[in-house]
């Protein structure tokens, strides 16, 4: 039976929420979505490469589990961030985190590598879009913190 990368370290998981660092909650706030927003950039960054370069049975492979990696990873911060990073935003990451498991579910196991190259562009895409909201936030916190000083 072939199990995924998650199936693998389940028990690696941790078991409660995750201190980002010591200070004020809009500290934390920051720290969160620029982590995530890390998180997002690298998974196109890795994505854009695997497209680059790899094929055929090699790329079903990577992109399998670049996918799996990735979609496990932005799930589980957002749940050890959500109470920091706010509902709308974990919203969010959790349905790109569930469409990367479908696409690595659905096309890669029946063989639609085309059809999953073009999803898994997409995926990327919104990785990018989601990680530019992030930015956004952030600045736009740090213009109302300078302007109350």
């Amino acid at each position: 039976m072939t199990m995924t990368v998650y199936q693998r370290t389940r028990g690696a998981r941790r078991a409660g929420p995750v201190v980002l660092c010591p200070g004020a909650p809009e500290e934390q706030q920051m720290m969160a979505r620029g982590i995530i927003r890390r998180m997002l950039v690298q998974f196109h960054r890795e994505w854009t490469a695997l497209r680059e370069s790899e094929s055929g049975e090699a790329w079903i492979t990577t992109a399998n589990a670049l996918l799996d990696r990735y979609s496990h990873q932005l799930y589980d911060i957002v749940c050890d961030t959500e109470a920091i990073v706010g509902e709308d935003l974990a919203v969010e990451i959790r349905c790109l985190s569930a469409d990367m498991i479908k696409t690595t579910n659905i096309l890669i196991m029946i063989g639609c590598e085309e059809e999953c190259r073009e999803r898994g562009d997409t995926l990327a895409k919104e990785a990018l879009r989601h990680a530019e909201r992030c930015l956004v936030k952030l600045a736009g916190r740090r213009e109302r913190e300078e302007e109350t000083r």
